[in-house]
């Protein structure tokens, strides 16, 4: 049964092109072709599905490509944007990794800063991750982070 055109662009629409082999090899299914003809019309059905293949491969090797990409951006902004820590930054460090969870009425008494000072290093260094802030009902506390004691002890700041 042969489909007018109009209505075999519906059943198998052409998107990109890749289709349109399909459609003609559904098309000369029951019209004799010369054995060349039908074997270069597999041919390049086979061409075809090897090319979607190869497609589906590299989009996904893309997709690592890109998440490498990301990786690395990270390691590298990590390696490049270090904060400096001055003099009175590292006193506070210091303290809070001498002192079991202090607060910051505790910190400007012994560092000798103004509380709004301090508060405001405190967050700074707790933007930065060398600290974490806590409470339980009643004052904050400050907490040495991971980074915060790495940097003490490569800088010999503390055993």
């Amino acid at each position: 049964m042969q489909l007018p055109i109009a209505q075999t662009y519906a059943v198998y629409p052409k998107v990109g092109g890749l289709k349109l082999i399909g459609w003609l090899t559904d098309l000369f299914k029951d019209v004799p072709l010369s054995p060349q003809l039908r074997e270069k019309l597999e041919a390049s059905e086979s061409e075809i599905d090897a090319l979607k293949t190869d497609n589906v491969l590299l989009k996904d090797d893309l997709r690592e490509a890109r998440a490498q990409v990301l990786r690395l951006e990270k390691r590298l902004d990590e390696f490049t944007h270090r904060p400096e820590l001055d003099e009175t930054d590292v006193l506070i460090l210091k303290e809070i990794a001498l002192t079991t969870d202090p607060e910051a009425s505790y910190l400007a008494k012994k560092i000798s800063l103004e509380k709004g000072v301090l508060e405001f290093r405190l967050e700074r260094l707790e933007d930065i991750d060398y600290l974490s802030t806590w409470s339980i009902g009643g004052s904050e506390r400050y907490s040495l982070e991971p980074k915060g004691r790495e940097y003490l002890i490569k800088h010999n700041l503390i055993a």
